[in-house]
């Protein structure tokens, strides 16, 4: 019985920490300009906000989850509008966890996302193996999957690395985990399609993020967390960049998303 209560409480420090130091690294970002401490910010308050959603069967009220969410995305939003970027958005393949990359190419293993007007894997992939956050090459920007704590707690669930799974498994336990374990959708389902994949979903956490009164604009590229954790999953199991061909929302953040490879990938 003490095991569990520490242990709760242990879930329960280290998410305070998480989004406490989150928070404040965005709060100095946004007043001092500093773009690459945003996304050091964002990933950490996100983190914390999943860590306390997730602790041992208990969840905190939704709430959370969709303000934390929505200064993430409005701080994204934000630097979007600085770099005048208004590209698509390409998750790349995460590299499997047990395969050796060298020190230089270990970014590689992370959940990212690459916004931009133009795609070429090759300056892509030396980019981001580089560690860089703008990509002059095209004119692009990388950010930390909005979806990448989502993806990750969902393999610690299942106890597997995503890169180990076939799509078929992806598409059949992924939408479970997202229902019954994590409580993010009411119902969720995933179909793959000729060149991707279809989500649909019911009932998503995220209520400001579809709100037409509060919706950022980077949720028409990226997707909500629980839509970027689909994309982020759909690369890592495929080994392939996906963007998110068309995403139509409705009333009671009901969502339709179609999810593609892109073409000339191999």
């Amino acid at each position: 019985m003490d095991s569990t209560r520490d242990k709760k409480s242990s879930a329960i420090g280290f998410a305070a920490v998480f989004l406490g130091i989150g928070v404040v690294l965005l709060v100095f970002a946004l007043i001092f300009e500093l773009q690459v401490l945003a996304f050091i910010g964002l990933g950490l308050t996100f983190w914390g906000a999943v860590l306390a959603l997730a602790r041992d069967g208990n969840y905190v009220d939704s709430a959370l989850l969709d303000s934390t969410a929505l200064f993430n995305y409005s701080t994204i939003d934000r630097i979007m509008t600085d770099v005048k970027n208004k590209g698509q958005a390409y998750y790349i393949a995460a590299y499997p966890k047990d395969v050796f990359l060298p020190d230089y190419l270990k970014k590689l293993r992370d959940p990212v996302v690459f916004i931009s007007e133009n795609f070429n894997e090759k300056m892509v992939v030396d980019d981001l193996a580089s560690g860089n956050f703008f990509s002059s090459k095209t004119n692009g920007v990388f950010i930390s999957s909005p979806g990448a704590a989502i993806m990750s707690q969902v393999e610690s669930n299942l106890h597997l690395d995503l890169s180990k799974i076939s799509l078929n498994e992806l598409v059949d336990m992924f939408p479970k985990c997202l229902t019954e374990t994590l409580n993010l959708t009411r119902n969720a389902q995933m179909t793959l399609t000729s060149n991707g994949a279809q989500f649909k979903a019911t009932g998503i956490v995220f209520n400001s993020l579809y709100a037409s009164e509060t919706r950022p604009n980077c949720v028409d590229v990226l997707g909500c967390p629980v839509v970027s954790a689909v994309a982020s999953a759909l690369a890592k199991v495929s080994g392939k960049t996906v963007v998110i061909e068309n995403q139509h929302a409705t009333h009671g953040n009901n969502v339709n998303v179609i999810l593609s490879f892109v073409e000339g990938e191999k």
